[in-house]
């Protein structure tokens, strides 16, 4: 099977190399020039748009930033829309909002094209490993028929629902992801203020009603977990600006269907004035040091 793949950056490119070692022809096209010579010395074939990889490909994959780069990848000049071929299975693994996924999903339909919208979830970590865990929302027979390939790339593979449910899921484990690592920094920084030393209160959390994934595998503090983010200066795993965006579409989501959240928009509002403060492009879990205390002379 012949694939195109658009978007080969931090997560696209291990994503499209574990393609490549199951044996799958790829055909790689990504805007930024860097990108798309990394895909190519992975051993990809070098498309010249979006449109270029799509007519190579027997099924396409996204994988890209945000709802307008989707939206532009496919139904833009030199999209996607423009030279696949009729029946062809097209899987946007982006994290973008439901509603565009639904939309997409629908203009598609009109060319005789089929959708699934499969976010991810598992950080540049496991897009290495090839062990991610993928979010599947459109109809049954195409998931099947897609399962072989998202496998080369994830190991737990959940069928959510109709188009857009992927998205919806993948929204829903961001928030408490983020909302999670939040109440760590803060607890950390807490014990941290009167004393306690944080290998100890971390072994008490860890066998306590505390205890989270967040803190396990991504702990905010430098030396505690040797394999973290913030053993390596916090080298994103998930960049604060892509928790930002997440949480927010969370934040969209709740408000188009009038659910009341108090979390997700304080916990949007933190990561964005993380990010504003120069830790955008580092781990989530930077937070920690966004949080630093205030000087004993300060006037709060």
């Amino acid at each position: 099977m012949r694939i195109g793949f658009i978007g080969t950056g931090t997560m696209g490119l291990p994503m499209l190399n574990n393609l490549l070692k199951k044996g799958y022809q790829v055909c790689a096209y990504d805007l930024a020039s860097a990108a798309l010579e990394a895909a190519q010395k992975a051993g990809a074939e070098r498309a010249g748009s979006a449109a270029e990889a799509a007519s190579a490909g027997d099924l396409v994959i996204t994988m890209l930033p945000s709802s307008g780069n989707v939206e532009k990848a496919y139904l833009g000049p030199g999209g996607i829309i423009e030279r696949a071929k009729e029946g062809t299975l097209l899987i946007d693994m982006s994290t973008i909002d439901p509603g565009t996924s639904q939309r997409l999903a629908a203009r598609l339909k009109e060319r005789r094209l089929r959708f699934l919208d499969a976010p991810v979830s598992g950080a540049v970590g496991r897009a290495i490993e090839g062990t991610l865990t993928i979010m599947v929302g459109g109809e049954a027979a195409d998931f099947r028929e897609a399962r072989e390939v998202l496998s080369a790339m994830g190991r737990n593979i959940i069928h959510v629902g109709p188009v857009g449910s992927g998205e919806v899921a993948k929204l829903c484990n961001n928030l408490v992801a983020g909302a999670a690592m939040i109440a760590v920094c803060e607890a950390f920084r807490l014990g941290e203020g009167f004393g306690v030393d944080a290998k100890i209160l971390t072994e008490v959390i860890a066998h306590s009603s505390g205890a989270t994934w967040v803190m396990e595998h991504g702990h905010p503090v430098p030396g505690i977990n040797p394999n973290a983010a913030s053993s390596r200066a916090y080298a994103a795993g998930f960049m604060t600006d892509l928790m930002a965006k997440d949480v927010g579409l969370a934040v969209a989501a709740a408000r188009e269907k009038r659910i009341p959240v108090f979390l997700a928009p304080t916990a949007a509002q933190l990561y964005r004035l993380a990010s504003a403060y120069g830790f955008g492009r580092k781990d989530f879990s930077s937070l920690y040091e966004f949080l630093k205390p205030a000087a004993p002379d300060a006037p709060v």
